[in-house]
C-alpha cells in the first residue's frame, strides 16, 4: 500500500483545496507561517479565507505525513518554523495534479449531460413557467435592440443565485452568448501604468491617499509597458488596456498608447482606462490608436466615493460623442448593494451604448474601509452577469467577468481579465499576472465552457 494511498491527493476529501496550495507555495520557496499565510491570502483562491488556525492545524498535519519538512530559525528575536516541501510532498503534489483533473474532467462531463438535458428538455429545471416566459420576453426584446425596463431588471437580479429561476437565466444567458457572440471569447489584458496616493479617497481604491496603503508614486518605464502589452498580444490577448491615473497626465497616455499601438497586431484593440475627459481629449486618443474607453458609473457613486453620478453619466455620454467605443462594468459589486441600484448602473451603461459591458466583484483592500468585509459569491456573481448578458442582448457581444468565476463564464460571460502591474485592488504592484491568472488559465477557462478564444472587432 502506498502510502499516500490515504491523503487527500488521492482524491477522497476535496475540501476547499487548501492542502494543494500550501504545497504549491511551498514548493516555490520555504516560507515561515506567517509569509505563507500571507501569500495564501494573497492567491486570492478562498472567499471568504481559509482558517488561519485550521491551516497552522493542517501544516502541522503535513509535516507528521512527511510530506513537509521544517527547520528553525534562531535568530535575535523568538525561533520561526519554516516549512518546505519534503520528496514526498513533491509526489503528493504531483498526485494533487492528477486528481483534479480527473474530478474535473468528470464534473465537465456531468456539467455537459446536465446542460444536455436542460437544452432537450427545455424545462428550465423546474422554473416556474411565469418566470420562463417572462425571461425569454427580455431575451427576445433585447435580441431585437431594445433596453429592458429597469423594473425588469430588478426581477431578474431578485431571483436566489442558487433558485431553478437562476439557473434558466443562466441557461438563456449562454444560449444568447452563443447566438450575438457566435461562441466566440476574448480576453482582456489590463497593465496597471501607475500609481499614486489620490486625494478623491474611493473606499474601495487602495490608491486612496488617506487609507496610507499607497504612499509613493511609482510607474512602470514606457519600454516595460509596450514589452507587456506585446507580450500579452503575442499570447492571444484580445484588448490591450492602459490604466492610468490622471496624475499621468493626457498627454502623457496619448504618447505611450502610440507607442504601445505601433506594436499591436491589427486584430488586437488598445483600450484606455483613465479618468474623466472631454470629447476633444478623446478623439486625440482616437488618432493614437485608441478605440475603446473605460469609464464607469460605479455602485456607491456619491456614496463611497466623492464624484457626481449625473457627471459620470455625463462623461459616459462624451465617449459616445467622441465616437469612441465604451466598455464599463457593473462595480465594484459587493453583497450589499441592492437589486435596485445594480439595475441603475447596468442600465446607465446599456443607455450609454457600452458593447463591453459585466460585473467585476470589489475587492476589499486590507487598509481600505472595506477591510474586513464580506465579499460577493461567485453564484452571485455569476448571476449578474447573465442579467447583463440578457438583458444586454445584440447590443452588447462582450460580457466580461472579473474576478475569472467559471459559473459566470457558464452563464454567459465571454470576456475575462489577466493584469499586471499597478493593481487599484490591491495594496501592491503585480509584477507578474495579477493573483497568478495568466493568459493560458483565461484561455484553458474559456475553451473549457465552448468558446472560441481570440476576436476583435470593437
Amino acid at each position: 500500500m502506498d502510502v499516500l494511498d490515504s491523503c487527500a491527493c488521492s482524491g477522497g476529501n476535496l475540501p476547499r483545496f487548501v492542502q494543494p496550495v500550501l504545497l504549491a507555495l511551498l514548493a516555490r520557496e520555504p516560507m515561515h507561517g506567517y509569509a505563507l499565510m500571507q501569500k495564501l491570502e494573497e492567491t486570492g483562491l478562498f472567499v471568504p479565507s481559509p482558517d488561519m488556525t485550521g491551516c497552522y492545524r493542517m501544516l502541522r498535519d503535513m509535516e507528521r505525513s512527511g510530506v513537509l519538512e521544517t527547520t528553525t530559525d534562531k535568530g535575535d528575536g523568538p525561533s520561526r518554523r519554516k516549512y518546505a516541501v519534503s520528496a514526498l510532498g513533491r509526489r503528493c503534489l504531483n498526485r494533487w495534479t492528477a486528481s483534479l483533473t480527473s474530478n474535473r474532467d468528470h464534473l465537465d462531463r456531468v456539467l455537459a449531460l446536465l446542460a444536455a438535458v436542460r437544452e432537450e428538455s427545455g424545462e428550465g429545471l423546474l422554473c416556474p413557467e411565469e418566470d420562463r416566459i417572462f425571461m425569454e420576453n427580455v431575451r427576445n426584446k433585447a435580441m431585437a435592440g431594445n433596453i429592458p425596463r429597469k423594473e425588469e431588471i430588478v426581477r431578474l437580479l431578485s431571483y436566489a443565485p442558487d433558485s431553478p429561476q437562476a439557473v434558466y437565466l443562466g441557461y438563456l444567458a449562454r444560449q444568447t452568448a452563443s447566438a450575438v457572440a457566435g461562441n466566440r471569447a476574448g480576453v482582456w489584458a489590463a497593465v496597471g501604468v501607475d500609481c499614486a496616493p489620490c486625494s478623491m479617497n474611493c473606499a474601495f481604491c487602495a490608491f486612496g491617499e488617506s487609507w496610507g496603503v499607497i504612499r509613493e508614486t511609482h510607474e512602470w518605464s514606457a519600454e516595460r509597458i509596450v514589452d507587456t502589452a506585446r507580450r500579452y498580444a503575442s499570447e492571444g490577448a484580445s484588448w490591450i488596456v492602459l490604466r492610468t491615473t490622471e496624475h499621468y497626465g493626457a498627454a502623457r497616455l496619448r504618447e505611450l498608447a502610440g507607442a504601445v499601438s505601433a506594436v499591436l497586431p491589427p486584430d488586437c484593440v488598445l483600450v484606455a482606462n483613465t479618468g474623466q475627459m472631454n470629447v476633444e481629449e478623446i478623439r486625440r486618443l482616437g488618432e493614437v490608436g485608441v478605440k475603446v474607453m473605460y469609464h464607469a458609473l460605479r455602485l456607491g457613486e456619491g456614496r463611497d466615493t466623492p464624484f457626481d453620478p449625473v457627471g459620470r453619466c455625463q462623461a459616459l455620454e462624451r465617449i459616445r460623442e467622441a465616437g469612441m467605443v465604451l466598455a464599463h462594468l457593473v462595480e465594484p459589486l459587493g453583497p450589499e448593494h441592492g437589486n435596485e441600484e445594480i439595475a441603475g448602473v447596468l442600465l446607465a451603461a446599456l443607455q450609454a451604448g457600452a458593447q463591453i459591458c459585466g460585473v467585476m466583484a470589489r475587492s476589499n483592500v486590507p487598509g481600505t474601509p472595506f477591510e474586513g468585509r464580506n465579499a460577493v459569491s461567485d453564484i452571485r456573481l455569476a448571476q449578474v452577469a447573465a442579467v447583463v448578458r440578457l438583458c444586454g442582448g445584440v447590443n452588447t457581444p462582450y460580457v466580461c467577468v472579473h474576478p475569472p468565476v467559471s459559473q459566470a463564464v457558464e452563464w454567459g460571460a465571454n470576456v475575462v481579465v489577466v493584469e499586471s502591474g499597478a493593481v487599484p485592488r490591491d495594496k501592491k504592484e503585480a509584477e507578474g499576472d495579477w493573483r497568478g491568472f495568466s493568459m493560458e488559465d483565461a484561455r484553458r477557462l474559456l475553451v473549457r465552457h465552448g468558446y472560441a478564444v481570440g476576436f476583435c472587432d470593437a
